[in-house]
This record gives C-alpha cells, sequence and structure tokens, in this order.
C-alpha cells in the first residue's frame, strides 16, 4: 500500500524534477553559440520551463483534470490520488528550481 502511494508521488515529482534540470542545463549549451553569459541564459530559461515541468510531470492536463472532477463526485482515493500526482508534480518542479538556483549562486 505504501509503495503505490511512493509510486503516484515520485514518478511525477521526479519527472518534473528531470524536466527543470536538464531543460536548464542542456538549454544553456546554447550560450556557447550566441555569446551570452551561461548564468543569464539559464536564468530566462528557468523562468520559463518551470510550468512545463509540471504539465509534463501531470502527464498530460486533461486526465488530471477528469481525476479531480471524478474525486469530488464522491470517490475519495481517486481524489487523493489526484493530489499526490499534482504535489509530486508541483513540488518536483520547485526542487529543481531550487537546486538549479542554489548551484549557480542565486538564491531567491
Amino acid at each position: 500500500m505504501l509503495i503505490k502511494i511512493f509510486r503516484v508521488f515520485f514518478i511525477p515529482y521526479f519527472t518534473s524534477l528531470g524536466v527543470v534540470i536538464g531543460g536548464t542545463i542542456f538549454g544553456s549549451l546554447s550560450s556557447l553559440f550566441i555569446f551570452e553569459s551561461p548564468i543569464k541564459i539559464i536564468n530566462s530559461i528557468l523562468n520559463d520551463i518551470r510550468l512545463w515541468a509540471i504539465l509534463v510531470g501531470l502527464g498530460g492536463s486533461f486526465t488530471t483534470i477528469r481525476g479531480l472532477e471524478i474525486g469530488l463526485s464522491g470517490e475519495f482515493t481517486q481524489l487523493a490520488k489526484q493530489g499526490l500526482i499534482l504535489s509530486g508534480a508541483f513540488l518536483g518542479s520547485y526542487s529543481g528550481f531550487k537546486l538549479i538556483t542554489c548551484i549557480i549562486g542565486e538564491f531567491k
């Protein structure tokens, strides 16, 4: 039972975390070609990619919204599952954001 709860939470968490970290690292390689500061490029990408990381972590927003609709009609387990998916995606994106800002030295 606890393994299923961890699976529901950690799959969107690490998916969102990976999108933020991978997207900013690989996106910052563009600074080699446009002769800009890598920190400036990382900040630009980091602010834009957070929303996309949440959407990727959700795995499609329509299924999550439909799951919330089903949960509100009386199925508490479906509502709790969708809440775990949403919180995992949001926390993964936020953790990636904080990790990258700590690495580049700009604390917000």
